[in-house]
């Protein structure tokens, strides 16, 4: 599924909410199960079924959530 840009605007910023150093979107790749979003500062493991409900309706997405999902971050190390 293609979805719009904003969707990954938006859920970085929930994210950024948690770990301020999250960075900003630069791109994304996924397949049918994970996206992987690359950040300013990093890059993020989201399953596409986040980004649905993000898309959909972003009040499904709990904090817990999103805090395991902050946990897949990976920090660029130039």
């Amino acid at each position: 599924m293609n979805f719009p840009l904003y969707i990954y605007y938006e859920l970085l910023i929930r994210l950024s909410e948690i770990e301020a150093e999250i960075g900003h979107y630069v791109s994304s790749t996924a397949d049918h199960e994970v996206c992987i979003i690359r950040t300013t500062n990093g890059t993020v493991k989201v399953p596409v079924n986040v980004l649905k409900r993000q898309f959909e309706d972003p009040n499904l997405i709990s904090n817990e959530e999103l805090m395991l999902l902050i946990k897949t971050f990976r920090p660029n190390y130039l």
